[in-house]
């Protein structure tokens, strides 16, 4: 008798047991919960910041090496006189401005993917904004990739620069939507980058039209 009454008695004590840990588990698993609700937007946000400004620099790192490596003798804009040394018209070399312009996408659109292939790192307390433990908690790495072709469009712009002077300036405008990916997060973001490819300073009147203008132009 005293062994039955003794083997009954250890089954509450076990069940006790597995309900101690079970609830355990409940708050572990909701606490993980809480931690992934609070941390989640702060990382997206973080991440697509960091894919964004790794699109604005590769853009214009591209841009700075292929326009040096331009003839200098190649003019893209030329202002065209009248016989009384006015402004008569401002004339783009448009065929030349095409050429640029699709090199310049493909460049871009090749800088970015190589791109893709490297990680990108951040430390994890400091954007969670625990200032205390700066530098000293583990990085997170994720990759930024191109989730779109480059997008690209010419356009002009006229800005007064003086008494009697304009700066005339033709930029390229580039635009693509990026992707930053971590184990477990994904967000996107696009990117849109303008910048100078050409530009010139204009003494006199300018006329209300010039010649050469391509699509996508705007005079301001």
């Amino acid at each position: 008798m005293s062994y039955r009454f003794a083997h009954h008695r250890r089954r509450p004590r076990r069940a006790g047991k597995v309900l101690r840990l079970i609830l355990v588990l409940l708050i572990i698993i909701g606490l993980l919960f809480a931690f992934d609700a609070e941390v989640r937007p702060v990382i997206l946000t973080m991440a697509g910041y960091q894919a964004k400004v790794t699109g604005i620099l590769a853009i214009n790192d591209t841009v700075l090496e292929l326009m040096q490596k331009q003839d200098p003798e190649t003019d893209l804009v030329q202002v065209q006189y009248n016989s009384e040394g006015g402004i008569s018209s401002i004339e783009t070399n448009t065929v030349e401005l095409n050429r640029l312009k699709a090199d310049l996408s493909n460049a871009v659109g090749q800088r970015l993917a190589e791109i893709g292939k490297s990680r990108i790192s951040m430390p994890t307390c400091l954007q969670l904004g625990w200032q205390i433990f700066a530098g000293r908690g583990p990085d997170i790495h994720f990759k930024v990739i191109p989730a779109s072709f480059v997008q690209s469009e010419i356009r002009s712009s006229l800005v007064s620069a003086g008494i009697n002077q304009t700066k005339y300036q033709i930029l390229i405008c580039f635009t693509v939507e990026m992707t930053a990916i971590i184990p477990g997060y994904t967000t996107s973001v696009t990117v849109t980058n303008e910048v100078p490819i050409a530009e010139t300073l204009i003494v006199g009147t300018v006329p209300q039209f010039y010649a050469g203008k391509t699509a996508g132009e705007d005079a301001k």
